[in-house]
């Protein structure tokens, strides 16, 4: 049975896309080994589901779009930056993401049920909204591009979160390719 790497995600707009792809090239020449994430391969991940047999697909666009009838649209922030784990050991370099009136971990929080009532594994940790930017591969240098990185204060304007999207992730040398598997409007039901 083919299995299919995939994720439940909110994409961005193409001009936020932008914006961060050019608060990362200040980073770029920095003498420590980071895998920028490309600028248009930045999503908001809502739940990470892993390889998944095909034939569960469907019953995972289901739950999914029943999901989604429940929310409406809501605005959306990218805003601030961090590191996981930690400053003292940085390997993922984020933008957080930021909204008001709880919308964002209640429809994260939707999906994490709804995925467990079909088998899928509870996140061991609370859902922290994110956008990741870069992964760090080598300690050396690591804190103090760290430092530099959570001293800046990023920002942008508030974006419209109207949809979520079931995302097929296909590894490759190169980074990942990302291919929609579905697409479902928030309050479609």
């Amino acid at each position: 049975m083919a299995k299919i790497r995939s994720f439940i995600c909110i994409e961005l707009p193409d001009e936020v896309k932008t914006e961060i792809g050019r608060f990362q090239a200040q980073f770029t020449n920095e003498p420590v080994s980071v895998s920028w994430t490309k600028a248009e391969n930045i999503h908001l991940t809502l739940k990470f589901l892993g390889d998944v047999e095909e034939s569960r697909l469907a019953d995972v666009r289901r739950v999914l779009t029943d999901v989604a009838g429940r929310f409406g649209p809501f605005e959306l922030v990218a805003r601030g930056c961090g590191v996981f784990p930690s400053e003292r050991a940085p390997r993922v370099l984020w933008i957080g993401v930021t909204e008001e009136g709880g919308h964002l971990p209640r429809l994260a929080g939707a999906i994490e049920e709804a995925m467990a009532g079909l088998g899928f594994a509870r996140e061991g940790r609370p859902f922290q909204a994110h956008l990741t930017i870069g992964r760090i591969r080598a300690a050396t240098g690591a804190r103090e591009l760290a430092r530099k990185f959570l001293a800046l204060h990023f920002s942008t304007g508030p974006f419209r979160a109207d949809r979520i999207t079931l995302m097929r992730s296909d590894l490759r040398p190169s980074g990942a390719i990302y291919t929609p598997l579905q697409i479902i409007p928030l309050g479609s039901s």
